[in-house]
């Protein structure tokens, strides 16, 4: 083929759409009883589930007040991004990291890991995870804890390099100025934060639009604060999407689509982001068109 050609659309899921299901769920299903309990977003083109594009999967999960998620660990890598809630926490391998909203935590492969709420509102936070890519590769596997968590200790940003605090990521994004900035999540020492998945938080001034993005990379969008739209082509210029967006909701673009972000005038658009260009970039795939 001329071009990169997913079978996957661009696609945009309303917040007040997937929390109200989960809501829903959180009255049918407890929390044991689900293990972990989710909206995934399936992708409206080829309606595979669990694919929200070809490698990476996004979903929103819950904690109700006083709920908590039992110990396991997978092969999937995974991120997990607060969309609501000052409550919840999510310990991994004996750290327990409190999570507030627009902060970042990942969750390295095959590392013990649950999460709770303590507080008496509900939590909700975006998964981000790898888990399409085990199609392909039949080796996902979870396994769990012998209790419900592990023994843990509180700790801060300044302890582990698994948690991203948003003030710090605001503060980055507005130091760099101008109508627009990106900014990649990254370990210490400058590697993204996983070999199969990268993060990134970008800003869009108010009135203003991004750079036109085409690249082999599929990315997963999550609003955190402001409102817009994004404009999108296919691969072969033969169809256009517009996806209206406001804070909560997530939306997909598929290889090779061109697009731009436009911010509604009267804020800043603030969005978290997560592709699968690492694992492109190391496998010498990965390319983009100016």
């Amino acid at each position: 083929p001329p071009f990169p050609h997913s079978k996957h659309i661009p696609a945009v899921w309303k917040y007040d759409v997937t929390k109200s299901l989960l809501l829903r769920a959180a009255e049918l299903v407890d929390a044991k009883e689900a293990e972990r309990r989710a909206v995934l977003m399936i992708n409206p083109g080829p309606r595979q589930p669990p694919l929200t594009l070809d490698t990476i999967l996004a979903a929103h999960q819950l904690l109700i007040p006083g709920e908590q998620a039992v110990c396991h660990r997978h092969t999937p890598f995974a991120v997990r991004f607060l969309i609501e809630g000052d409550s919840g926490y999510t310990a991994i391998s004996g750290k327990k990291m409190y999570m507030g909203p627009g902060d970042l935590i990942i969750t390295p492969v095959w590392n013990w890991h649950d999460h709770g709420n303590e507080g008496t509102n509900n939590v909700i936070w975006l998964d981000g995870l790898n888990i399409p890519l085990f199609k392909h590769i039949p080796v996902d596997f979870t396994e769990h804890y012998v209790a419900t968590h592990e023994s843990r200790v509180v700790t801060d940003e300044e302890a582990t390099d698994m948690k991203f605090p948003w003030a710090k990521t605001q503060a980055r994004l507005d130091a760099a100025g101008g109508s627009y900035a990106e900014s990649e999540y990254l370990l210490p020492g400058g590697k993204s934060v996983s070999t199969t998945i990268g993060a990134y938080a970008t800003r869009v001034a108010s009135g203003q639009v991004g750079p036109t993005v085409q690249e082999t990379a599929s990315r997963i969008y999550q609003i955190h604060a402001g409102a817009g739209r994004t404009e999108l082509t296919s691969p072969d210029g033969k169809e256009r999407y517009t996806l209206k967006w406001s804070k909560g909701d997530s939306f997909c673009v598929p290889s090779w689509y061109r697009y731009n972000i436009y911010a509604d005038s009267g804020a800043d658009a603030y969005l978290f982001s997560f592709s699968d260009k690492p694992m492109q970039v190391t496998l010498g795939f990965w390319g983009s068109k100016e």
